[in-house]
């Protein structure tokens, strides 16, 4: 790292879109803060060759690029125009988050063919490939014949700076119910299980929990308990969310039986874990290379609602007991996990190449 540090090259993080969707801003700004010579670059995909002709000639010969997730498909281009330092941060690759995890098949099957196509060779022009865990780096040198050595894990994290809460946020008052508040946030996908979720606060209709459900884009189709607020719109800011998940007294991971999540690790988790924040979520391969069962986290059964209507029940009960369990995570966090941290091993992992 000091090395990085004193060298008078430079890394240029690459994407198209939004940077701050990418998984990679969190090391990015991280690095920016810290004052690293970082300049993150917009390619423009209307002009894409151009704007590889015009960043070449601002570079240097040793820079190093970054291709943010999930702009995969900037991988060959990259290394075509600017050289041999390219570096993928895919987290995962763009066939596991449109085909198995939403079964986006497209006409005939046209994006199973393009999609493997597009990671299959960001992989193989890639110097190096990161990944979001260490199930991820099996599955993923596997499906893409990638050698293992050619992969690294760094975890995803969050903007420490951005998810923090706003103290000029007001919840609404008719959020409260009472004082046991249960928090699922996250889109509607298979990988969620919000069905599994509206079938458990129906089993617990009778018991004096409040369930808040922030889903944007779920559909009217599902049908909770009473004592289930359901909020389908965006919050305005991560200050917002960083502030529901502070009044909230335990957090829902991903809830369904879904093969995705042996793999990855939900931002969510991160979220939970920053905050301090009691964490229950389905028991999964991906989930628990991070965190310890019972000591960090609580897991039910995958998919199955009477487990984890049950499991909620558990904790209310025994509130002292388990509260220290958002506790513990915020210790990970801090050991493994923080902002800092995860930006440095971004750093080690080019200057090591």
């Amino acid at each position: 790292m000091v090395s990085k540090l004193l060298s008078k090259k430079k890394t240029y993080a690459l994407f198209i879109g939004e940077s701050n969707y990418s998984r990679s801003w969190v090391s990015i700004t991280r690095l920016i803060e810290s004052k690293i010579n970082v300049s993150v670059t917009s390619m423009n995909s209307n002009k894409l060759v151009r704007s590889f002709f015009s960043l070449n000639k601002k570079t240097s010969r040793g820079d190093d690029f970054i291709v943010m997730s999930p702009c995969h498909y900037l991988t060959p281009f990259a290394r075509l125009f600017l050289g041999k330092n390219i570096y993928l941060d895919a987290g995962w690759s763009l066939f596991e988050g449109s085909i198995i995890s939403r079964r986006n098949f497209g006409f005939l099957g046209i994006n199973v063919l393009k999609l493997y196509l597009i990671d299959f060779l960001a992989a193989l022009f890639a110097k190096k490939i990161i990944l979001e865990s260490h199930q991820q780096k099996f599955f993923y040198s596997k499906l893409f014949l990638v050698k293992p050595s050619k992969c690294h894990v760094i975890y995803t994290g969050v903007n420490e700076r951005e998810f923090k809460p706003n103290s000029q946020y007001t919840l609404p008052s008719d959020l409260f119910n009472n004082s046991k508040i249960v928090l699922f946030r996250g889109k509607y996908s298979t990988e969620a299980g919000l069905e599994v979720l509206a079938q458990t606060t129906n089993l617990l209709a009778s018991e004096k929990i409040t369930i808040w459900v922030l889903s944007p884009g779920m559909p009217e189709t599902l049908i909770f308990s009473k004592n289930t607020i359901v909020i389908r719109d965006y919050l305005e800011s991560p200050h917002d969310l960083a502030a529901v998940y502070k009044a909230s007294s335990l957090t829902l991971g991903q809830l369904s039986n879904h093969s995705r999540l042996g793999r990855t690790i939900p931002h969510k988790a991160y979220e939970s874990a920053f905050l301090g924040k009691p964490y229950l979520t389905a028991r999964t391969k991906g989930i628990l290379e991070l965190f310890v069962e019972d000591r960090e986290i609580l897991c039910f059964e995958p998919a199955n609602a009477f487990d984890l209507a049950q499991k909620i029940k558990d904790f209310f009960n025994n509130p002292d007991k388990l509260e220290g369990l958002g506790q513990n995570m915020r210790k990970k966090y801090d050991l493994d996990l923080s902002q800092s941290k995860l930006a440095k091993q971004l750093l080690e992992v080019i200057e090591k190449s």
